[in-house]
């Protein structure tokens, strides 16, 4: 009896032991724990080589956090190698590694579906080099401020205290952890601050701001006549016009309505949003997902589309991947003098325009003041005439609640009970990224603001800022 009782009991632990196998192999967690693993690789490595904080700073500023997402970092464990500019991570005990890597011009990137050769080979050839702003011209076209000089509207009093309660820490249970603002009225600089261990010259992570920014361009791409707007989007998955993706345009990407179905939550790590960490080909990855509505029906907001589009862009802008990679810098970035501007890629070499821009918020608050200018940056044409008006025309199929542009959040409405913050005035448009990325350009009051944090949850609404800075520039703005 004995003898049969242990067999029984070995056969149960060997079937339990399969059943946990099964389930693992199932629900995927070596794999969404490579991702983690993986994905907090690279953001070390951008926070390091391409922000220029200390590592320390990175990691308990940026992963140790209450979120499920800095639950899930805070598991690896991490190498910096400042030598070969690359950050090596493990998990699950060591079962599970990952590696990123660092190339002057495009940032950081996860090996992920190639080899370290294959990804530093990519960018070879890239042009990096920007010469620095004038410091003793004023920003923006160079880099002093006139912050002594305010024009007589602005109430400096009621600015100060604007910038003290986006800093301030009311609640220990909610921190805002606001870490960069700037506010630009009339083409100037009027306030910036930053919170310790931040300054001017640190560039912090765009999140979801970056489809604003590859928007842009695309735009430029489209003027230039390399891409269509309403034709069929040059996408090698759906070439073949029996597939009924062949039908999304390039107009329905940049709308978020082109049909794609695709899980846009964080809170999980079997979301599509966070799958797509398990390869290097993000772009690829969504472009292979099924139709859930005909195209231009309804509204999805997607990182995986903007993801197609960093590919479509880069792809357009030649056959060499270096001139992909060099594409925002030479179309975007250096016109307007955003210097510190970086669109990182992939390891398959797609621009990463879904969420991998970094920059200063001086940089940031650069692109806002593009579009307050209609395109036009020094007398110069940078955006297709023509193309903010398109980009800030909302999306039929998108909430009246939450308008939506092309790739821009707004802020019409039928009435202010409709609009996304009913105290900014309705023609504001929007920069938003996960976390608290924000920049805010209001054209009737010649503002724009920039807010840059790492706000987890509903712990900050930075619509109170844009409220705060209106009233101190005051009504004859």
């Amino acid at each position: 009896m004995v003898r049969i009782a242990l067999r029984t009991i070995g056969i149960l632990l060997v079937l339990a032991v399969a059943a946990i196998g099964a389930y693992a192999i199932y629900m995927d967690i070596p794999g969404q724990a490579r991702a983690f693993t993986t994905m907090t690789a690279k953001l070390m490595c951008s926070g390091v080589f391409v922000a220029g904080r200390d590592e320390k700073d990175v990691w308990q500023q940026d992963f140790v956090r209450l979120s499920p997402q800095g639950k899930y970092m805070e598991l690896a464990t991490l190498k910096v190698d400042h030598a070969e500019k690359s950050v090596t991570s493990s998990g699950l005990g060591g079962l599970v590694s990952g590696k990123a890597i660092y190339r002057k011009g495009v940032g950081c990137t996860a090996l992920v579906g190639k080899t370290e050769a294959e990804v530093r080979a990519q960018g070879e050839g890239v042009e990096t080099t920007l010469s620095p702003p004038d410091p003793a011209l004023p920003w923006p076209e160079g880099d002093a401020t006139i912050e002594s000089q305010l024009p007589p509207n602005v109430d400096a009093a009621l600015l100060t205290a604007a910038l003290d309660k986006a800093f301030s820490e009311p609640d220990p249970a909610k921190p805002r952890k606001s870490r960069e603002v700037v506010v630009i009225y009339q083409g100037r600089i009027i306030a910036e601050r930053y919170a310790p261990g931040f300054t001017k010259d640190t560039a912090l992570i765009s999140q979801s701001m970056a489809k604003s920014i590859l928007s842009a361009v695309v735009g430029i791409q489209i003027g230039e006549g390399k891409l269509k707007l309403d034709e069929p989007a040059p996408v090698r998955e759906w070439a073949d016009p029996k597939d009924p993706r062949h039908a999304i345009t390039l107009n329905n990407l940049l709308r978020m309505d082109s049909g794609l179905k695709f899980d846009e939550r964080y809170d999980t790590p079997y979301s599509d949003t966070n799958r797509q960490y398990t390869t290097g080909d993000f772009a690829s990855y969504t472009a292979a997902l099924p139709l859930e509505a005909p195209p231009g029906t309804k509204f999805n907001y997607s990182t995986g589309t903007s993801n197609i589009l960093g590919r479509i862009a880069r792809e357009a802008a030649g056959t060499n991947m270096s001139d992909g990679f060099a594409a925002p810098r030479r179309l975007l970035f250096e016109p307007l003098g955003a210097r510190s501007m970086t669109m990182e890629v992939d390891a398959a070499g797609s621009l990463q325009g879904g969420s991998f821009v970094y920059a200063t918020a001086r940089d940031y608050a650069r692109f806002g003041l593009l579009y307050m200018r209609d395109g036009m940056w020094n007398g110069v044409r940078v955006l297709p005439e023509g193309w903010v008006k398109y980009t800030l025309t909302p999306t039929p199929t998108a909430s009246p609640k939450k308008p939506y542009g092309a790739q821009f959040w707004l802020n019409t409405g039928n009435d202010t009970t409709q609009h996304r913050w009913p105290n900014v005035p309705a023609d504001a448009f929007i920069l938003s990224g996960f976390q608290g990325q924000n920049v805010i350009g209001i054209p009737s009051r010649d503002v724009v603001v920039v807010r840059l944090g790492l706000t987890e949850f509903d712990n900050w609404d930075v619509s109170i800022l844009v409220e705060d800075v209106l009233k101190a520039i005051g009504p004859n703005s």
